[in-house]
C-alpha cells in the first residue's frame, strides 16, 4: 500500500514524499517532484514486492550466507537453549556455501551438500590440541556422521534461513521448505539389565558426587542437563522434592526423590560449597562437574558396553513401564511433551509420585538406614 504526501521544501518548491509498505517487506521511501513520477515509482515497487523480484533484487543478492551466518550467531544463537548446536554446526555450511550470495541458495543445492555432509568423514580428536588424549604421530579415528546429526545441521541452516525471510527480510522464501531430511531410523534403546546396573552402580559408587548423580539420573528419569542445572535452594530434602527449572521443553517439573536416592543426596548435601549454589560443581570455581570422563571409567570397569549416560533415562523409563506408569505418568515424571497428552501432565504428577517411589524401591531398596543397593 503505498502512501503520497506533498511537503513544501525549504526553497519554497513542493516535493512528493512517497512510502511503499507491504506485510513481510520493509518499507520503501522516496522523493519526487511530481505526484506523477511519484506514482509510478510506488507502483513499480509494489509490483516488485508482489511479484517476488524486489528482494531477490535488493538484499538476496548483495547479502552472502556468510553474513546470514555470521549475524545469526551474534545475535540469535545466544538466545536459544540449543544454541551451543548451532554454533558447533554453523560453521561447516559457512565454509561450504558461505561465499554464495544469498539469491543463489537453492534447495538443490542444499541437498546436494547435504548428501556431502553425510558421505564426508571427519576426525574427533586433534593432535596436539590441549586436551587431546593422541600421542604424538597417532592418527585420529575417522567417523561418519549420522542421519540425526546430519538432520541437527539442516535444522541450524532451517533456523538462519527462516530468521533471514521472517525478521531480517532479506530474502522472500526458505529455501529449506524443498529440502528433505535423512530417515533417522529407529531410535536408539539402551537400558540396563539387572545384572548390570548392580555392575555399573557398584562402581560409580568409589566417586560420590558420580554415584550421586547417576542414581539421580536412574532414579528420576531426569536429564543431565537438568540436573546439571540443579540448585539448592530447589532440593527440599526434608519432602524429597526437586524442582527442575531448566528443561529442555522450557517447562519446569517437580520430581520426587525416594530412598536410596534421597539418602545418597542428604549425604551429599552435607559437603556442599558455600560459593555455588549448583549440585553438581567442578573442582574449579564457577565451573560444573564434567561427569562424562568418569562415568566413562565406571562403564569400562563395569564391563557395560555401549552405554552413556542418557541411557540411564531410558533405562528408568523402562523400569516404570515394568512397574505399570502409564503413559500420562512417564510425561509427566521424565517430561516428555506430546500434543495429545500435554493437558493431562500435571493431573498425571501426584500419581507418578508413587509409581517413582515402588519403582525405586524395587531397584535401589527401601531401608533408607541400611546404606547399601539392592541384591535382587
Amino acid at each position: 500500500m503505498a502512501t503520497i504526501r506533498e511537503r513544501a521544501k525549504v526553497d519554497g518548491t513542493r516535493a512528493f514524499h512517497v512510502q511503499v509498505r507491504m506485510a513481510g517487506f520493509p518499507a520503501r521511501t522516496a522523493s519526487f517532484p511530481t505526484k506523477r513520477q511519484a506514482e509510478r515509482w510506488a507502483k513499480t515497487i509494489e509490483a516488485e514486492m508482489i511479484e517476488g523480484r524486489h528482494f531477490r533484487s535488493v538484499e538476496a543478492r548483495r547479502r552472502t550466507l556468510a553474513e546470514a551466518i555470521d549475524r545469526y550467531l551474534d545475535h540469535e544463537a545466544p538466545k536459544l537453549r540449543d544454541g551451543r548446536m548451532h554454533r558447533s554446526t554453523l560453521p561447516w555450511w559457512r565454509e561450504k556455501l558461505g561465499r554464495f550470495k544469498l539469491c543463489e541458495i537453492t534447495p538443490a543445492l542444499i541437498a546436494e551438500y547435504r548428501n556431502k555432509l553425510a558421505a564426508e568423514t571427519y576426525r574427533r580428536a586433534r593432535p596436539g590440541a590441549k586436551h587431546s588424549s593422541l600421542n604424538a604421530g597417532e592418527q585420529a579415528r575417522e567417523f561418519k556422521r549420522k542421519p540425526n546429526t546430519v538432520n541437527n545441521y539442516l535444522v541450524s541452516i532451517g533456523r538462519v534461513f527462516s530468521v533471514a525471510r521472517r525478521e531480517w527480510h532479506w530474502i522472500t522464501h526458505n529455501p529449506m521448505e524443498g529440502v528433505a531430511k535423512l530417515s533417522a531410523g529407529p531410535g536408539r534403546v539402551r537400558y540396563l539389565s539387572e545384572d548390570e546396573r548392580q555392575r555399573l552402580l557398584t562402581e560409580t559408587a568409589k566417586n560420590q558426587q558420580l554415584h550421586t548423580l547417576a542414581v539421580l539420573a536412574l532414579s528420576t528419569a531426569a536429564r543431565a542437563g537438568e540436573l546439571m542445572n540443579l540448585s539448592w535452594r530447589d532440593v527440599d530434602l526434608k519432602d524429597g522434592r526437586v524442582l527442575l527449572r531448566e528443561t529442555k521443553n522450557t517447562q519446569p517439573r517437580a520430581i520426587w526423590v525416594h530412598y536410596e536416592a534421597l539418602r545418597l543426596l542428604k549425604e551429599y548435601g552435607k559437603i556442599r560449597r558455600l560459593d555455588d549454589d549448583h549440585v553438581f560443581l567442578g573442582a574449579t570455581p564457577g565451573t560444573r562437574y564434567d561427569y562424562h570422563t568418569p562415568f566413562k571409567a565406571a562403564c569400562a570397569a563395569a564391563g557395560v558396553a555401549d552405554f552413556r549416560f542418557h541411557d540411564l533415562r531410558h533405562s528408568a523409563a523402562t523400569y516404570l513401564a515394568r512397574e505399570g506408569a502409564t503413559e500420562q505418568q512417564l510425561k509427566a515424571i521424565g517430561g516428555w511433551k506430546s500434543n495429545v497428552v500435554s493437558r493431562y501432565v500435571h493431573l498425571a504428577a501426584e500419581d507418578a509420585k508413587a509409581v517413582l517411589e515402588r519403582m525405586n524401591a524395587k531397584i535401589l531398596g527401601s531401608d533408607v538406614n541400611r546404606g547399601g543397593l539392592s541384591q535382587e
